[in-house]
């Protein structure tokens, strides 16, 4: 009887209990290397959601992002900025536009500056970002009407072999309620039963 019980229970929990899996979306603006990030221009990557919104009980969200650049290098020695922010919204594709400030944050005050690169060097390197967990977060809400964006300000002139965003999502699925509600009735039934006989019998229940 014990061992049918912990059968039971083991798989009433299986079945009640969120199932996870997760994907790896790897993404790359229509024009590899944003037009090689010029100091005249700033760019948006207006970039639909990869995955699909919840359905048949599997709800999907971002759960690790980074973003990568290939071979990057300043075209000289001179100072440099290129300011890299996480917008709500962005016409989908690459925007440019024209940079009449000269210099600066184009993207000041929108959206999150994910990060600011100084002085990158002429010698070309391999950049990976990271996003943080709060990052993360903002981009699932951002995402959670299925497009977001990435803003690239350059103040100077970044060489480079590409641009490419990495989501590691994970999908939980939940199963349907009543099927909770009837596991959760089934077991509810054993235990009763399960009294009232050792009640019949006189014998105790041990403690919870």
């Amino acid at each position: 009887m014990r061992n049918w019980l912990f059968l039971a229970a083991a798989l009433c929990f299986c079945l009640a209990c969120p199932s996870a899996f997760g994907a790896v979306y790897t993404l790359a603006p229509p024009d590899p290397d944003l037009g090689d990030l010029t100091h005249q221009k700033y760019y948006t990557w207006g970039i639909n959601r990869p995955w699909a919104p919840a359905h048949d009980g599997v709800y999907e969200e971002a759960v690790a992002v980074s973003l990568a650049f290939d071979r990057i290098r300043n075209w000289d020695n001179h100072n440099n900025d290129l300011y890299v922010h996480l917008l709500d919204f962005g016409k989908l594709g690459i925007t440019i536009a024209a940079d009449n400030q000269g210099g600066g944050d184009n993207f000041a005050g929108q959206g999150v500056l994910l990060t600011h690169y100084v002085n990158l060097p002429p010698a070309p390197q391999d950049l990976v970002y990271h996003f943080t967990d709060e990052q993360v977060g903002v981009l699932n809400s951002y995402a959670a009407d299925g497009r977001f964006a990435l803003g690239f300000d350059p103040d100077c002139h970044f060489y480079n072999c590409g641009v490419e965003l990495e989501i590691v999502t994970n999908s939980v699925r939940v199963p349907e309620p009543g099927v909770v509600c009837l596991l959760a009735s089934g077991s509810a039934i054993v235990c009763a039963r399960r009294r009232r006989r050792s009640a019949r019998q006189g014998t105790p229940l041990p403690d919870a």
